[in-house]
């Protein structure tokens, strides 16, 4: 058996990513990686990590407004956000109500044109008709 190389999940904490990504960039063809038996069966190892690999980007943290004045503009951006997402689920709203009200009007009549249960109608019919 050979040991030579790294481990999926060394290689994966010498990149600083999950070894499903180091999986994933297996399978792509990033990342060159051969199979060797293991003690639980097959195992890939990674001869040599790519130099070109993107390291994560560092974060800003750097304020360019003052910290209140950004979080009154942005209280507003949301404020008016969400007032716009309330008038369009209120005429939502309405249009449901409406076709609510046109629907339960529409069983009404379909009620009142029914003066008889189905299964009365249905053995009217059944015994009125003429045997053939």
């Amino acid at each position: 058996m050979s040991r030579q190389g790294l481990t999926i999940a060394q290689a994966a904490r010498s990149l600083g990513v999950s070894s499903r990504t180091v999986r994933r960039f297996i399978k792509s063809g990033k990342i060159n990686a051969e199979l060797v038996p293991g003690p639980f069966g097959e195992e890939y190892r990674i001869l040599e990590l790519p130099v070109y690999f993107p390291k994560p980007k560092p974060v800003d943290n750097t304020p360019s407004q003052s910290p209140i004045h950004t979080s009154v503009q942005g209280m507003d951006i949301i404020i008016r956000e969400l007032h716009e997402k309330n008038l369009t689920l209120a005429a939502q709203l309405g249009a449901a109500t409406e076709r609510i009200r046109n629907l339960e009007n529409q069983m009404r009549l379909l009620t009142v044109a029914k003066q008889q249960p189905w299964w009365k109608r249905l053995f009217v019919r059944y015994y009125t008709e003429p045997w053939r």
